[in-house]
């Protein structure tokens, strides 16, 4: 077994300390975005590392190894058909989402305004964004009390521990994925702050109107809460829900 694995963030630094300590000989070459913990971390364990170029740097390396299959761990960027192609069987993502449903970008968000089954799934890549066949999934319960930053933390630590139950079925061959039901939903990335803001002259429902405060609260400074304009200012709204005892 020769895998490549493409890591960044924390899922992916988790992920690569699970590899590399478990099944330390699967691992061929890891790809970085830059010289951080991930890279560091593979050095340490003498395994080859490189950082991410472009797409005809990464076939090139590819093609040096007989890699079986490869591994997106929280990886930021889309690949390339000729870099799937560059492996025997194809690649592996993770996905904070509960496919098809809240498909590309910000789907701990989506999940909440949509009122959907929410997720983590480990995914085949095709031709398209979060579209190909599942290979395992784990869903998560969303309560009044989340809020975007609870259910993004929780997405990440189910999605770290559904590798890691999934990965030794799936290097032996034992996993068989399954066709994704229906188109569910997409969304991408401009979309976030229009539909964030609150128009002080619209009606809303309770319920949406809550849906969409605490979708955007978070103690997180780049993801900015949800807003609302008057007299040429900008205000920013977050919210606490809690459970009466």
């Amino acid at each position: 077994m020769k895998i490549a694995l493409f890591a960044d963030g924390f899922v992916g630094l988790e992920i690569s300390k699970f590899l590399f300590e478990k099944f330390n000989q699967d691992i061929a070459i890891v790809f970085c975005t830059n010289e951080n913990e991930v890279f560091d971390l593979a050095l340490s364990y003498n395994i080859s590392c490189k950082i991410f170029k472009d797409s005809g740097d990464a076939i090139k390396t590819l093609n040096d190894f007989d890699i079986e299959f490869g591994v997106l761990a929280w990886w930021p960027y889309i690949i390339s058909n000729q870099v799937i192609s560059s492996t025997k069987y194809g690649f592996v993502n993770t996905h904070n989402s509960f496919l098809p449903n809240n498909k590309g970008k910000h789907p701990y968000y989506w999940a909440v305004i949509e009122g959907c089954q929410y997720g983590v799934t480990l995914h085949w890549v095709d031709e398209g964004i979060d579209t190909g066949d599942i290979i395992a999934q784990e869903a998560i319960e969303v309560g009044w009390e989340d809020n975007a930053e609870s259910i993004y933390q929780d997405s990440l630590e189910k999605m770290i521990d559904l590798f890691k139950k999934t990965y030794p079925s799936l290097r032996n061959g034992e996993i068989f994925s399954k066709p994704q039901e229906n188109s569910g939903s997409f969304h991408y990335g401009f979309e976030l702050d229009k539909h964030s803001e609150i128009k002080l002259d619209e009606m809303y429902t309770a319920r949406d109107l809550l849906n969409i405060l605490r979708a955007r609260t978070t103690s997180s400074k780049a993801f900015k809460a949800a807003f609302f304009k008057d007299c040429g200012e900008v205000y920013r709204i977050k919210v606490i829900i809690e459970k009466e005892d």
